[in-house]
């Protein structure tokens, strides 16, 4: 009786960290997304607006933001 509670036990557990695996797999991307953008905006704060002008290739204008629905 205990061999077969701790079988279905662990079969229960090894389920939930299965589930638990796929759902962080499935946001990994959008946290990778959402951190290189902060990153960005970071550098792009502490830049100087000379730097900023000299490289206005590196720098557009406009920013496109997209936001994804949960």
């Amino acid at each position: 009786m205990v061999a077969t509670s701790s079988l279905i036990f662990l079969n229960f557990i090894i389920a939930e960290v299965s589930n638990s695996y796929q759902k962080v797999r499935s946001r990994v991307e959008e946290e990778v997304q959402k951190e290189r953008a902060n990153l960005i905006n970071d550098v792009e704060i502490t830049v100087t607006q000379s730097y900023k002008d000299s490289h206005a290739q590196l720098y557009p204008k406009y920013v496109v933001i997209r936001e994804t629905e949960v």
